[in-house]
């Protein structure tokens, strides 16, 4: 009788160690699946914030920031995983460029026409809390 009790035992404990696995794994999945939904989604929203917030340098009213499509194109997202953690990047990652930053930021910038002040576009941290919000609808911190 002692002996049933013992293996009744060790076949519970395999069983919630198993289920416990499965748990992790189905989390550590859901987890990265919601982290490159909410890099997408910021992508999506900082390219979204060039194409959509006007220009302060044309002449002309001008309804975007978009001039040639680079800064458009170099932003981007990079979502990587380090053990139990999930890293998010956005913005510009692999180009950076002073002109990004003022566009960003807000700035003055000489032109032959004078100095004129740009007011910052914030395509980054639009991103950012669009990503934020997705993790945040998952119950991701």
């Amino acid at each position: 009788m002692a002996r049933a009790g013992i293996e009744g035992r060790v076949n519970l404990r395999r069983g919630l160690l198993g289920f416990n696995k499965q748990v992790k794994q189905e989390t550590r999945k859901d987890a990265t699946e919601a982290a490159l939904i909410a890099g997408i989604i910021g992508k999506n929203t900082g390219q979204n914030t060039i194409a959509t917030t006007p220009s302060d340098l044309s002449i002309e009213p001008k309804g975007n920031r978009i001039w040639t499509g680079q800064m458009y194109e170099d932003f981007d997202v990079d979502v990587r995983q380090r053990g139990t953690s999930i890293e998010i990047k956005l913005g510009w990652l692999r180009r950076k460029r002073k002109y990004y930053t003022i566009q960003e930021d807000g700035g003055v910038v000489q032109t032959r026409r004078g100095p004129i002040t740009v007011s910052g576009m914030h395509a980054i941290t639009n991103a950012v809390m669009a990503a934020q919000k997705h993790l945040d609808d998952k119950g991701i911190r």
